[in-house]
């Protein structure tokens, strides 16, 4: 994420992506971007593993719970006429 400083000619960026060579890593970086295009910054890198699992455990929750909301809604309702 990126935006800019108001009144300065700098860009604050927050865990930007790094592209690699070796998509087992994910690297991110975190400074400021000056006007001229140089950039101050450190670098966050790893394979992130385990936050990738819980991330996909809580996306695959999200879908089931969506799944069985469409299930349930598609239903029809069954009424007794006497």
């Amino acid at each position: 994420m990126r935006f800019k400083v108001p009144g300065k000619d700098i860009n604050v960026r927050l865990f930007e992506r790094v592209e690699t060579v070796d998509s087992q890593y994910d690297i991110f970086d975190v400074g400021i971007e000056q006007a001229d295009g140089s950039i101050d910054s450190m670098v966050v890198g790893g394979s992130f593993s385990y936050a990738k699992s819980l991330v996909k455990a809580i996306d695959t929750k999200a879908e089931e719970a969506k799944a069985a909301k469409a299930a349930t809604a598609k239903e029809p309702e069954l009424s007794v006429v006497a």
